[in-house]
């Protein structure tokens, strides 16, 4: 089973199924009537038997003379309901019939006139066969009996151990009641004389469908209601699913695949602000991210193939001239092709770095670090290093700034800064570099110096790859104008923001803000 709505169905059923069968497990209702019952026959059979006992004790009675006096007793109709009801010597023998018997309220003809009553002729109907709410709970009664058989059912009494104590028992009668009976002594003294027996029929079926027509009525009412409303979650859920599903799995081609992942958008899921709004916004974000990259990729290539058209164009040139037998063409010719197979391999080596960069911003695990040792450590290598006496390098920072993220990668944003703001500046001038962190605020990373600056038209340009506008002493041989780009493709991967300004009195600021 694949659909996640037959998932979400089945899932229903089995909650609906859980529920019935709690339903049916948890109602105690039957099990408290039925001990009531049997209380109820203990307490009687105590109370007759302090009825009959003062005739039982009566030793100057016959056996009969006892037996017509119980029954005198027991017929008086102001008593308790005496129908089920036996009053027996006792005997101690294992069958209570062959005990002597001297009150059997069971036997109606010895005790009550003759009646009559006419037959009705209109047959008594059934309300459980008229009524679909009581034929409903008496056929779910099936399902439940043999839970209730399970706690209720005792084995038949032991009629000898009804000498010493009280006996009860509750047997299965015909499949819909069940029978009570309860055997108590009468005892005088240590000695027991008699057994009083009373008896009840439990029509469990009865009690059950009484019991739980309304209730069944409320739980069909909430199965039915949790079953549509469950349904219609559960198509809202997996309809949008399905077409994103689709739209996910179409052919792309190679010719237009930025186009197709462009156009991604369903606008029906674009509005809805659930979960389903939100995984479809991820998902144009990440389809947006895909196409992105595709279009990098192909102006990546493009790029590359013209910053390499150029050297490869020069060192063909000067191959052919070393056809030429002049000694001194072919020595300079050599030192051409020298310097621009210097040049590729500057170039492919940044273009290298610039690959393991992308990497590591991918795939490497962020940790905790301080920037300020990260940053003074720098800094204080290009203070050692540097050979231009009137060129000063300055720190100004706290004593622990922690931060998250790749310190490798931050530790190269700063070193590409320090050697762009130095390039600008030499031989002689001031390079600043300032960490700072205000309150609930972002951390600030300045490289400042008193160079030429950055003409406006080209304060974005040069955050591109191979782009460069070095003039001058700025002017480095065999660059490849990759620098502030891997800069800002590692700020943008720690969420922050790369920027270039003007300095009061000359000069160029570049703000890290993370």
């Amino acid at each position: 089973m694949r659909s996640i709505l037959a998932k979400i169905i089945l899932l229903l059923l089995l909650f609906n199924c859980a529920l019935w069968v709690f339903f049916i497990v948890s109602d105690d209702y039957v099990d408290r009537e039925a001990k009531s019952r049997t209380s109820n026959l203990i307490r009687n059979s105590l109370l007759y038997g302090k009825v009959v006992k003062p005739v039982l004790n009566d030793s100057a009675l016959s056996e009969f003379e006892k037996s017509v006096n119980v029954q005198n007793l027991l017929s008086d109709k102001r008593l308790i309901e005496n129908r089920n009801l036996r009053i027996y010597r006792f005997d101690n023998l294992e069958s209570l019939p062959e005990y002597f018997l001297y009150f059997d309220g069971s036997d109606r003809l010895k005790y009550a006139p003759i009646t009559v009553q006419p037959l009705s002729d209109e047959g008594e109907v059934n309300a459980t066969e008229t009524d679909p709410k009581l034929r409903f709970a008496s056929m779910l009664f099936q399902y439940y009996k043999p839970f209730l058989d399970n706690r209720l059912l005792t084995e038949p009494i032991n009629v000898k151990a009804a000498r010493f104590s009280i006996q009860r028992e509750m047997l299965d009668s015909d499949g819909d009641a069940y029978s009570i009976r309860v055997l108590s002594p009468i005892r005088i003294g240590a000695k027991t004389v008699g057994l009083v027996e009373t008896w009840d029929t439990f029509y469990i079926r009865e009690v059950y469908v009484d019991r739980n027509g309304i209730r069944l009525t409320i739980l069909t009412g909430v199965s039915i209601i949790t079953l549509l409303f469950g349904a219609i979650l559960a198509i809202s859920i997996a309809l949008p699913l399905r077409r994103l599903s689709r739209k996910l799995d179409q052919k792309l081609t190679p010719e237009d695949i930025a186009n197709q992942l462009d156009n991604f958008s369903i606008v029906s899921l674009a509005n809805r602000k659930d979960e389903i709004g939100r995984l479809h916004k991820n998902l144009v974000t990440l389809t947006n991210q895909v196409s992105s990259l595709f279009k990098e990729k192909e102006q990546f290539a493009a790029d590359v193939s013209h910053e390499l058209k150029n050297p490869i164009a020069s060192i063909m040139a000067y191959t052919e001239n070393l056809q030429d037998d002049s000694t001194e063409l072919s020595k300079e010719s050599i030192s051409k092709i020298q310097d621009q197979a210097v040049r590729m391999n500057k170039l492919v080596s940044e273009i290298s770095e610039a690959a393991v960069v992308d990497h590591d911003l991918v795939t490497k695990e962020r940790e905790r670090f301080d920037l300020v040792p990260l940053v003074a450590e720098v800094v204080e290598h290009y203070s050692e290093t540097n050979e231009y006496p009137k060129l000063q390098i300055s720190y100004t920072g706290p004593r622990k700034l922690m931060m998250n993220g790749l310190p490798d990668r931050i530790g190269q944003v700063v070193v590409n800064l320090i050697e762009n703001a130095i390039s600008f500046t030499r031989p002689s001038g001031q390079v600043n570099i300032t960490i700072s962190k205000r309150w609930r605020k972002n951390i600030r990373i300045i490289v400042e110096d008193n160079g030429p600056g950055v003409r406006d038209e080209l304060k974005e340009m040069i955050f591109q790859r191979f782009f460069t506008s070095r003039r001058g002493s700025a002017e480095e041989e065999n660059s490849s104008g990759l620098g502030l780009y891997i800069c800002k493709q590692i700020v943008e991967a720690h969420r922050g923001k790369i920027e270039v300004s003007d300095r009061e009195g000359g000069g160029s600021i570049f703000s890290i803000t993370i």
